[in-house]
């Protein structure tokens, strides 16, 4: 008898660690799951009623029965394993700035979905740089009151638009421009647009031609996920090097789409359009058509392992703030140039440990014209909206600026800082302008100059250190201030004038020792710690003036 009990118990365990292993299964009956919310390792069924998801939910797969609906609504996110099946009068609705990830390339889906974004407000004769997440979307289908010829692909071989049929089916990872319905008119709105086919899962490929610059050309492509897409995934796995956001600032005029509307965005960072707008970060919405610089022809592949939860909100043009910073936001400085009549221009300088001086694929990005105003850092043969610059810094470290305009008129210009990283916090900004032999503090006011039309190559310097004074009298204050060890300590002595603080920084820019109010002639840093590096020691006197020395210590 014990024996038997025994075996049964033995059979009970191993049937239990059967169950264990396979599959489980919840059902949305109306109402409510009968077996709990689902999770990674659990299958949904969708068999009546309407499922509304409003948190960030995961199935391992999804069945959608005939007459039931599933609804991804409040910016949520749903994570699948496997396949994802629409059955019948079934509906899979993905509202806007909802995401659909999918974890399996190979997995094989059924039946249609409704991937619903919004473009931000149009005008007539507005256009948005489109891309189609689901199987088998037809143009005008898609936006049935745009005229027929106002349908657009890019050929990035010759550098021209192509008109499109508007019956065409739109190819998975290509971009389109689009013109918003007929009947719009001055005051702006909103296109619903809804996409409606079986969602895209695995990965795509797409031509591409490589930059020429006397051609000028560029790729529209297009994400082809119902869900954001890591664009440093997509840079770091492809030829592509920048990206260009289209984003209709500015009404279009005889066909031709303004330089001034195009959003930049490397790997590390972006910058607005010289229109403004918002700064494009990592992520790239669902539905996005973009325009891509590549450095070389072949084929770009998108992967199932770029798509993102979240971060589905910055669709362009779109005035919401940005959803996730990037680590690289620490080490960023971001400069505006401006004027009182509405021009515009961006730049961003950073520091990285990936980057050296000279050009960095995917990291620095090209620069594209203004129409009224352009401001561009140089590097030899390149003018850009980022450039990053290398680790360890070094405070004489210097980035030079170009300036163009085409206004026909002395038109005075600003120069102010935007964005300023808490890498910078400790840090002088000034530029220099070569034209007026001036040199200003960007962290104090923005600086502001005049020009008439024209180009000029290296006008603006941007500085670390204070050179407020002539050279010969910086130099005089420099070789006053003396850097050594007494003791075994280091020890500062000023001849000049006394020490008003002294900021101690690592080759990486880190600091290491500071201290303020020392109001004396000298000071011994006897409380920083001897590690036998190289240091940067920062020393302001009373004066105003900056003295860098290294130091090993």
């Amino acid at each position: 008898m014990r024996m038997q009990l025994t075996q049964k118990i033995i059979i009970a365990l191993l049937l239990s660690f059967v169950n264990f292993g396979t599959s489980q299964t919840t059902t949305w009956t109306g109402s409510s799951w009968d077996n709990g919310v689902p999770t990674i390792t659990v299958d949904a069924i969708i068999a009546s009623g309407t499922c509304a998801i409003t948190v960030n939910t995961e199935a391992k797969s999804i069945i959608v029965q005939s007459g039931a609906t599933l609804s991804i609504q409040s910016s949520s996110t749903i994570t699948v394993e496997n396949d994802i099946q629409v059955l019948g009068t079934g509906k899979f609705i993905i509202r806007n700035n909802c995401s659909l990830v999918q974890n399996n390339p190979s997995a094989v889906n059924i039946g249609n979905i409704e991937y619903r974004r919004n473009a931000e407000p149009m005008i007539q004769y507005d256009y948005t740089y489109w891309s189609s997440p689901v199987v088998g979307q037809v143009l005008n289908i898609f936006s049935p009151l745009t005229l027929s010829d106002k349908f657009y692909s890019f050929n990035a071989a010759t550098n021209s638009w192509v008109l499109e049929s508007p019956t065409n089916t739109m190819q998975i990872g290509k971009g389109y421009a689009v013109r918003a319905p007929q009947g719009y008119g001055a005051i702006a709105q909103v296109f619903n647009g809804v996409f409606e086919g079986v969602p895209n899962n695995g990965d795509y490929t797409q031509n591409v031609v490589a930059w020429d610059p006397v051609l000028g050309n560029y790729n529209l492509l297009g994400n082809p996920y119902p869900s954001a897409l890591d664009t440093r995934d997509l840079i770091d796995n492809s030829s592509i090097n920048t990206l260009y956001y289209w984003t209709h600032n500015t009404a279009i005029a005889s066909n031709v789409f303004t330089a001034n509307d195009y959003a930049v965005r490397t790997r590390t960072a972006g910058t607005a359009a010289s229109s403004g707008g918002v700064v494009p970060n990592r992520y790239m919405a669902s539905g996005q058509g973009f325009f891509a610089r590549s450095s070389s022809t072949g084929t770009v592949t998108f992967t199932n392992a770029m798509r993102q939860a979240g971060n589905n909100g910055r669709f362009f043009r779109s005035s919401s703030p940005s959803d996730t910073f990037d680590e690289e936001d620490d080490n960023l400085l971001r400069l505006d140039l401006s004027n009182s009549g509405g021009a515009f221009k961006q730049q961003v300088v950073q520091y990285l440990s990936s980057a050296t001086n000279g050009y960095d694929v995917g990291i620095d990005g090209e620069q594209i014209d203004g129409v009224f105003v352009s401001f561009y850092s140089i590097i030899p043969g390149h003018a850009l909206a980022i450039q990053a610059r290398e680790l360890p810094w070094n405070i004489d470290d210097q980035v030079v600026f170009g300036f163009k305009s085409t206004i026909n008129a002395v038109t005075s210009f600003d120069i102010s800082i935007s964005e300023l990283g808490v890498f910078f916090n400790d840090k002088d900004v000034f530029i220099e302008d070569k034209v007026t032999n001036t040199f200003h503090d960007l962290k104090v006011s923005p600086y502001t100059f005049s020009s008439n039309m024209g180009v000029f190559e290296d006008r603006f310097v941007l500085h670390y250190k204070n050179l407020l004074l002539s050279n010969d009298d910086f130099a005089g204050i420099e070789n006053s201030v003396y850097v050594f060890k007494e003791n075994n300590q280091p020890k500062i002595v000023s001849t000049k004038s006394n020490i008003a603080s002294v900021m101690v920084y690592d080759m990486l820019g880190r600091i290491v020792f500071s201290k303020d109010k020392i109001n004396t002639s000298e000071i011994v840093l006897s409380e920083l710690t001897q590690n036998n590096q190289a240091l940067i020691i920062k020393t302001t006197l009373e004066n105003n003036v900056t003295v860098a020395k290294k130091f090993i210590f």
